[in-house]
């Protein structure tokens, strides 16, 4: 029986409302690479987004080679690129990192035909069996550019995409021996139906393929959406990893995991689901002070989006909060609040409001009242009459400038 470990989307430099996440990545990858040693897979594969931006810090490109290196100690280890990648990254890892320099590390970087790599071979139960494994990027919808149609339309990308796919299936079936191999494929793609999360905001929809489409082989490992969930429709197991983090708070309560798949030849494989439990939660809280509280123990050592009702502004609030849960970093506050209607400027609806009263208006509908209203519009009215002023105030830096150009500093001083 052969094993494969799925991961995916690690988007290595994430970070949360510029919050860093290292300690999550750390903690994260350590699970990971103890589940692999746990399970000792025969091949490990990385469905693409290794990296949050196309051009990843040194410091990122640090903690992913790492763990890459420590997995691949494992097992074999393949990373085919997501839309979030660069391949030209992806090429340059495969140099210094990949099986040319000894290395059990395979970079995808980009959609390969079986004699550039797009089909890689691997032995699996000491020998008995053999792993062929087809590996997909992402591929981008300019590949299949109609020219007289000046765009790509969804019926060219999902033509356009089977057709790769099939290239690459019957590469994979080319020598196929029943009884010793076992097919896999790895391919970072959005599949009709799969439920997203808010991060993925470069996911397009209008490219997207069938689930029926999918080959059948015995396990389609898929990258591209945060959420882990199997894909309803094909014949043969495919299933998203997902992220190991949770990328935002659309993703508040979503289990992470990475997914351990054992199959023989000519079967579709068995899927299991390994948790990832060990980086910091998200969480949401609604409501006032005193209910946040009550309930302070659900919110330990959470990032923490609070919407804080029944009070007035105050530049403590987040000093308060912190007080009330201080191993959550609150990363997200607002105030709900009502808007003041003692505030509201009231003016002939067919006249028009003078801009320093419309401001006060906004702030009235925004709650801010009182004290903190006039001080806000005493502030705007002194800027609004520096801009009307032909000769602005200086700026400190300004100030230094000329104080510098009346001492110019000669040799003979």
């Amino acid at each position: 029986m052969s094993r494969m470990l799925h991961t995916s989307d690690w988007h290595v430099g994430h970070t949360l409302h510029g919050y860093p996440r290292t300690d999550d990545f750390e903690a994260v990858f350590a699970e990971i690479v103890d589940i692999a040693r746990e399970s000792q897979p025969d091949l490990i594969v990385h469905t693409g987004d290794l990296f949050h931006t196309s051009s990843p810090t040194g410091s990122s490109l640090l903690s992913a080679i790492t763990v890459l290196w420590q997995l691949a100690d494992i097992a074999p280890t393949v990373v085919v690129a997501g839309n979030h990648d660069s391949p030209t990254y992806f090429r340059i890892l495969d140099m210094v990192s990949g099986p040319s320099v000894g290395r059990g590390l395979h970079f995808v970087d980009r959609f390969r035909t079986a004699e550039e790599g797009g089909v890689l071979t691997f032995d699996a139960c000491g020998g008995e069996q053999r792993i062929r494994l087809a590996a997909m990027p992402f591929v981008h919808p300019n590949r299949f550019w109609q020219r007289p149609a000046l765009s790509t339309s969804n019926a060219d990308y999902a033509d356009g995409m089977r057709g790769l796919q099939q290239q690459l299936v019957d590469a994979m079936r080319e020598g196929y021996d029943p009884e010793r191999d076992v097919l896999f494929f790895a391919a970072h793609v959005y599949v009709t139906g799969a439920k997203r999360s808010d991060s993925e905001r470069q996911v397009d929809e209008s490219f997207e393929i069938s689930p029926e489409g999918l080959p059948q082989v015995s396990y389609t490992a898929l990258g591209h959406i945060h959420r882990p969930q199997i894909v309803r429709g094909p014949a043969f197991p495919a299933q998203y990893a997902g992220s190991p983090l949770a990328m935002d708070f659309g993703e508040v309560g979503h289990s992470k995991s990475v997914v351990i798949v054992d199959a023989d030849p000519g079967r579709p494989g068995r899927p299991l689901p390994r948790p990832l439990v060990s980086a910091r939660r998200l969480d949401i809280f609604e409501g006032t002070l005193d209910k946040l509280r009550a309930d302070a123990a659900r919110y330990d050592g959470t990032f923490l989006k609070a919407k804080i009702s029944g009070e007035e502004p105050d530049v403590r609030l987040a000093e308060k909060i912190a007080e009330i849960v201080p191993t959550a970093i609150v990363v997200k506050l607002d105030l709900d609040l009502e808007p003041a209607a003692d505030v509201l400027v009231d003016v002939d609806p067919d006249g028009e409001l003078e801009l320093p009263d419309a401001f006060r208006a906004y702030l009235g509908q925004e709650g801010v009242t009182g004290a903190a209203a006039d001080d806000t519009v005493a502030a705007f009215i002194r800027l609004l009459n520096e801009v009307d002023d032909e000769t602005p105030s200086p700026v400190p830096a300004e100030q230094l400038l000329d104080a510098a150009l009346k001492d110019v500093w000669t040799e003979e001083q």
